[in-house]
């Protein structure tokens, strides 16, 4: 099971700092260098899967997209695979904070 959080709620997490989760975006390469959150690693969702090894069981994944609906299927699947998952629902579309960046 995964967890579900605003991008309010990610906004604090940022904030807080630290290493004990990991920040994936599973947008499209180009989505993603148009614009991102400070620290996310660029995994599109259909490339997710194919590269488990960049990713960590010991840490959090927080997962978010454009709107919401691909963080959560990858939410979904990567929980199942045995990940500690968070779901930022809502997408990166509805976020206005300043960790936002681009490459």
């Amino acid at each position: 099971m995964f967890q579900n959080i605003s991008m309010r709620q990610l906004e604090g997490i940022l904030d807080a700092g630290g290493n004990h989760y990991i920040l994936v975006d599973v947008r499209e390469n180009e989505e993603y260098r148009r614009g991102h959150l400070e620290g996310a690693v660029n995994l599109p969702y259909e490339e997710l899967f194919r590269a488990p090894e960049l990713l960590s069981k010991d840490k959090i994944i927080l997962v978010y997209c454009a709107h919401g609906s691909n963080s959560m299927l990858a939410a979904r699947e990567l929980s199942g695979m045995g990940y500690r998952t968070v779901n930022v629902y809502g997408g990166l579309m509805y976020y206005r904070g300043r960790h936002m960046t681009v490459d």
